[in-house]
This record gives structure tokens, C-alpha cells and sequence, in this order.
């Protein structure tokens, strides 16, 4: 195939008129060099992308530009996280693989000829995603793409130049006791499973990733406590977590099932096969949406309720942070830093006279 492959590129990536316009290209020596017709002398954004079409165009016709073998990008990251599978830890290499079986998806199925990989990250705004949550996915396939120049794969990282700011990350927040009551309605009549998973949050402050991995045999019935191994918890460490009283009877229907099944599976029950990542966090978003409740609310709101009752219920706050399984205090006070004035009943009911 004599068709040049190498299309050169515009910078900068995020057409920014502030900053100086130019297109770098390879040359059949291998040595990128920089173009700037009269980009800069353009006044419109508009003006200076025809431009720049036009000087892509021509130079792509050109034979001083390198042809470069075509790829397929989705492939070469899938190749490489693979053959880290022996040295990333179990969880990073998990989480590697999901972040380039997700850009594949894109890469595979929705990509289109000239869609600049960049176009990628749009896609996942456009789905929702947070900005926090797509800058560590453009991390991830921006290092893997690094290595695989290093490993002089490809000659060129299409990730390089994206830039995404951290976003201070927002609290999801308890649900009211009007809200909780509709949630509890809603789910007995149409998802049991969500609300014995919703039950499970507010009850033992179990992250959505924990929760999917639960099977029958990690309730301990004898000792109404619930073990988290090193495999399961986010921290690595084995975790217990005390079942509340009013939690045991529905527990204790759990106690006749298989051992080896998850608590959580397909077809409403537990089962052999763990749901998929995301599936209890999507069911509980079209909840919400069907009951028309804020977005400010999430699966997780669960543990922000459970914490916040059970603080407001005077159980001491010591009890909760080693139920909810951090080791420091500081970091557990930040589930109540939204505690305001109107929540303090013990304050007004419990105060000592002078």
C-alpha cells in the first residue's frame, strides 16, 4: 500500500489563539519539522483551521513527508497491558485492562477515519463521566502510549498535549429521611437485589467494588460480622464489619444459600457469576432519575446516610470509623464535615443545665 499513512498534526491540540499555530510533520529522514504559513497572521480560530487544512493537505501530498506504517493503536495498549500481567499488582492490572477495554470500544466501534484519538475524552464527557475520572483514564493511556515509543512501537503519542486540571472532588450527599423512604418504596416493589445492596452500604459502609465481590461465605452468621479479605478491600487489608441488629433478620435469609455464590449476581439472586463493575451503580442511577432526585445523590449516598444517622444517633464516632475501616479519624470526619447546626438533637435534648 503506497498511500502515505502519516497525517501531520495541528497544534496546539486544543486550538488555543493565544498561543502560536503551527503543524508538525516528519521527514523522510525522520526529523519533525514545524510549519506556520500564515496561521498566525489569521485573526479567527475559523480562519486559522481552514488554513491549517489546507497546509495538512499539501503536505500530506508531498513526498518530503515519511510515510508511517498504519496501526491499530486499541490493539498495540491491549498487547501491552497483557504482557504486564505477571508484574502489576492484581488491582492496577484490573484497572488497566478496563481503561483500555473502554477506549477500544470507542476506538473499535465509534472512531471515525479522521477523528483525532483526542476526540476520545469528549466522548466520555459526553457520557457523564467526571472530569477527575476521564484525566486518570488519559493518564493511564497516555503513559501506555509513552511505552510503547520507548519500546519504538509507534513513533508518536496522540495523548500527548492533553491536559486535564484536577477538579476538586464534590461530597455525594445523605439522602433526607423523605427520600429514604421513597428509595425503599420504589426498590421493594421493583429491585430487591438494589435494595439489599443500598442495605448493605448504609449498614456496613462498603464501597460499590466490595460489595459486588461479597459472597455467602465471607458473612460470618455466628459472629453477625462480615469479613473484607485483602483481595476484596480497597486497602488491601482484611477488614471486619459489625452487622447492626436491624440488619440481621435480612441477613440471616443469606444463611441457607450456596457458600461459594455471590451475595449479589444476575436474575435478582445470589449466584455463581459477579455482576459487572458498574451494574449496581447504573441500576441506582436510573433510580434516581426515574424519581426525578439530583445527581448530587449517587449509590454512595447509602454510606453518607448510614454514617450520618448513625452519628447523629450518638453512636460514638470512634465505633464508625472502625466500621467504616479507616485507620485515621481525620480522614473519617470527613464523611460529617456537612453536619450543620439543624442536625444537632443531642445538643438541644441532651445538654446539661449550668
Amino acid at each position: 500500500m503506497n498511500k502515505k499513512n502519516f497525517v501531520p498534526k495541528l497544534y496546539p491540540l486544543n486550538h488555543d489563539t493565544r498561543k502560536v499555530w503551527f503543524v508538525q510533520w516528519q521527514d523522510n529522514r525522520g526529523v519533525k519539522r514545524k510549519t506556520y504559513g500564515n496561521l498566525n497572521k489569521l485573526p479567527t480560530k475559523k480562519a486559522r483551521l481552514k488554513e491549517a487544512e489546507n497546509i495538512i493537505f499539501k503536505l500530506s501530498q508531498s513526498e518530503l513527508v515519511a510515510p508511517v506504517k498504519s496501526y491499530n493503536l486499541y490493539q498495540l495498549l491491549s498487547k501491552l497491558v497483557h504482557s504486564k500481567i505477571d508484574v502489576l499488582e492484581h488491582k492496577s492490572y484490573l484497572s488497566y485492562d478496563s481503561i483500555v477495554n473502554g477506549f477500544g470500544y470507542w476506538y473499535k466501534t465509534i472512531k471515525k477515519n479522521d477523528n483525532p484519538i483526542t476526540d476520545y475524552f469528549n466522548y466520555l464527557a459526553a457520557k457523564g463521566l467526571h472530569k477527575n475520572t476521564i484525566r486518570g483514564k488519559c493518564c493511564v493511556l497516555k503513559s501506555l502510549t509513552a511505552e510503547l515509543i520507548r519500546n519504538k512501537t509507534i513513533k508518536e503519542n496522540p495523548f500527548e498535549g492533553v491536559l486535564f486540571k484536577r477538579v476538586k472532588a464534590t461530597s455525594k450527599l445523605p439522602f433526607n429521611t423523605i427520600q429514604t423512604q421513597l428509595l425503599k418504596d420504589y426498590m421493594s416493589i421493583y429491585n430487591t437485589q438494589l435494595l439489599l445492596a443500598c442495605e448493605f452500604m448504609y449498614y456496613l459502609y462498603l464501597r460499590p467494588n466490595e460489595l459486588r465481590q461479597l459472597k455467602i461465605k465471607d458473612i460470618l452468621f455466628d459472629d453477625w460480622k462480615v469479613v473484607l479479605s485483602g483481595t476484596i478491600a480497597k486497602d488491601d487489608d482484611t477488614i471486619y464489619k459489625k452487622i447492626p441488629l436491624p440488619f440481621r433478620d435480612k441477613i440471616n435469609t443469606l444463611r441457607n444459600c450456596n457458600m461459594d455464590h455471590f451475595i449479589f449476581s444476575h436474575n435478582n439472586k445470589p449466584g455463581a457469576k459477579m455482576l459487572s463493575v458498574n451494574n449496581l451503580s447504573n441500576q441506582h442511577k436510573i433510580m434516581l432519575k426515574k424519581l426525578n432526585i439530583s445527581n448530587r445523590y449517587s449509590f454512595y449516598s447509602w454510606v453518607h446516610t448510614g454514617i450520618k444517622n448513625a452519628a447523629l444517633s450518638n453512636i460514638p464516632i470512634k465505633e464508625l470509623q472502625l466500621q467504616k475501616g479507616h485507620h485515621d479519624l481525620n480522614m473519617f470526619n470527613q464523611y460529617l464535615k456537612d453536619l450543620g447546626v439543624d442536625d444537632c438533637v443531642a445538643l438541644v435534648n441532651n445538654f446539661p443545665a449550668m
